[in-house]
């Protein structure tokens, strides 16, 4: 005999189903879970060695890799103001897109006067957004710029960059390409609105990101200042020799022909079932014989999520 399911045995099994659907297991950060990890290396000549060793302390210094961040959300939605001003009137901004290409870079390096130059950047910026003017034009507007760079000079008791200047060669270029209607109503619609907003656009956004860079010395200053306190001492001996403190005194007395250079930058990295977390880093490369590697590590642990329904049942745990 032919056994058949009931309307209501089917609902309750595609209930069921659709409920257990949503269960899942859930990977978390806890309060304790941060820390980050320090390397020491030291290359000159035959003499090659490295030690690695793990510290909350050390998250001092990955801290300022995260402000870094900040600075660049702050950079994209000034630039996206720039565009939405210039294009204000004429059209509306539909979406938009920004990024930061490279990892922002300050290079120290001791000169034959005593003083010390600094150059801040290495950073490029690429930025797509989409316009629309009602129902008759539309159009995009896309946004490059070469390496950028501020040089100026650093006191290394106070901690300021002083007398930054642009490199000269510094270009926005500013690619409008808009679609219109009535081009063939009125010739030249289209080439006209594309080369008045890609004038406005290249002038304005380059003064901007000028702007920008300059208004965040003392971000720069505050990535740069401090480094090198939080490096434990006696954990990186070698030879007699504390490189914690060898570290130090190179930020204190930059001689002529020695540089530092110090990158701090963010990557993301994804959590089962729960968004991502951003992991700082920064490296510093002295004179290229001492090395400094510190990056965030994370200690992570997974929970299972039940999903429960209005009558009081919950999915098990498999």
């Amino acid at each position: 005999m032919k056994k058949t399911l009931s309307l209501s045995a089917l609902v309750l099994s595609a209930t069921l189903f659709s409920f257990s659907s949503f269960a899942k297991y859930v990977e978390h950060i806890p309060a304790n879970g941060w820390s980050a990890e320090g390397k020491v290396t030291y290359k000159n000549g035959s003499t090659q060695f490295s030690i690695t060793n793990e510290s909350s302390t050390l998250r001092e210094i990955t801290s300022k890799a995260h402000r870094i961040e900040s600075y660049e959300n702050q950079l994209r939605s000034q630039i996206r103001s720039e565009i939405q001003k210039q294009i204000n009137g004429e059209a509306s901004l539909k979406s938009y897109s920004f990024n930061v290409n490279g990892d922002l870079e300050i290079r120290l390096r001791g000169l034959s006067n005593g003083n010390i130059e600094a150059r801040v950047g290495n950073i490029s910026v690429a930025s797509s957004a989409k316009i629309k003017k009602s129902w008759y034009a539309s159009g995009r507007i896309n946004i490059n710029s070469n390496k950028l760079y501020l040089t100026g000079t650093y006191n290394p008791i106070t901690g300021k960059l002083n007398n930054l200047t642009a490199n000269s060669n510094f270009k926005v270029d500013a690619d409008v390409d808009v679609d219109s209607a009535l081009d063939w109503l009125i010739p030249g619609f289209n080439w006209l609105v594309t080369n008045k907003l890609e004038d406005k656009i290249e002038s304005s956004v380059k003064s901007s990101i000028y702007s920008a860079l300059n208004s965040r010395t003392n971000g720069y200053e505050d990535v740069l200042f401090g480094l090198d306190r939080y490096l434990p001492h006696g954990k990186y001996v070698y030879g007699g020799k504390d490189y914690a403190v060898e570290l130090e005194n190179a930020f204190k007395d930059l001689v002529s022909g020695e540089s530092i250079t110090v990158k701090a930058y963010t990557r993301s990295k994804s959590l089962r079932n729960n968004g991502s977390v951003n992991i700082g880093h920064v490296d510093i490369n002295i004179s290229n014989h001492l090395f400094l590697n510190v990056n965030d590590t994370i200690s992570t642990r997974t929970r299972w999520e039940a999903e429960c329904n209005d009558f009081g049942g919950c999915t098990s745990e498999p």
